[in-house]
């Protein structure tokens, strides 16, 4: 089950930033409909959201039930100056912070697969589990590029 996750989460994240490369610059800062981002906040909220994704893996890892940190994402795109970030370098961000968590969750062994964090509002959550939410969050942001 974990490695179909992984191996999802590897051709989702491949998906994500060959959509993102190919949204042409004149169409980058337009939203589909009033109140939704941008295809630039989207990604730059993925490559946001992936450092938070990467660290809670990390933290599954080293830590005995570490402590999940929740993120704001409406905060985001204010808070992280979205407006005037280069959708390159949150493409970079996006493919590195990948490659990173996919080279060593392709290490761990299945009794490592088990280890938890405690997220506020989700309790306890294995690391098989925080990788189907990443993989999830990846996929609807995903089809957000896609409109």
């Amino acid at each position: 089950m974990t490695q179909a996750l992984l191996e999802q989460f590897e051709a989702a994240t491949r998906d994500f930033v060959a959509a993102a490369k190919a949204i042409t610059a004149d169409k980058l800062h337009l939203s589909s409909a009033p109140g939704e981002w941008s295809p630039a906040y989207v990604i730059h909220h993925l490559a946001d959201s992936d450092a938070y994704f990467l660290t809670r893996f990390l933290n599954a890892l080293s830590i005995e039930n570490a402590a999940i940190i929740p993120f704001d994402e409406e905060i985001f795109p204010t808070a992280l100056r979205y407006a005037g970030r280069s959708v390159e370098v949150s493409i970079a961000s996006i493919e590195a912070s990948s490659a990173h968590a996919i080279d060593i969750l392709k290490q761990i062994t299945d009794s490592e697969w088990v280890r938890t964090g405690v997220h506020p509002a989700r309790g306890e959550m294995s690391l098989s589990d925080l990788l189907a939410l990443t993989l999830n969050h990846r996929t609807e942001h995903l089809d957000q590029l896609k409109k």
